[in-house]
């Protein structure tokens, strides 16, 4: 089972914005990444997420999943 890192960070000062964060949830879940995998994240002191990643299945195909 071939497992890979995905992540994004903001740049330095900076913060993920939604759109950023729902862009980098679709390319997770065309990587082999379900709605099960579990995220990591790191957050500024004020809650502000700085980064965001998962290790997912890289052998699993969009088509062998189940609904």
């Amino acid at each position: 089972m071939a497992k890979r890192r995905l992540e994004i960070a903001a740049d330095k000062g900076e913060f993920l914005t939604l759109d950023e964060v729902a862009a980098w949830v679709q390319d997770a879940m065309r990587a082999g990444a379900d709605g099960s995998t579990v995220v990591s994240a790191t957050v500024s002191f004020g809650q502000k997420l700085q980064k965001i990643s998962i290790e997912a299945d890289t052998a699993k195909q969009p088509s062998d999943r189940t609904p």
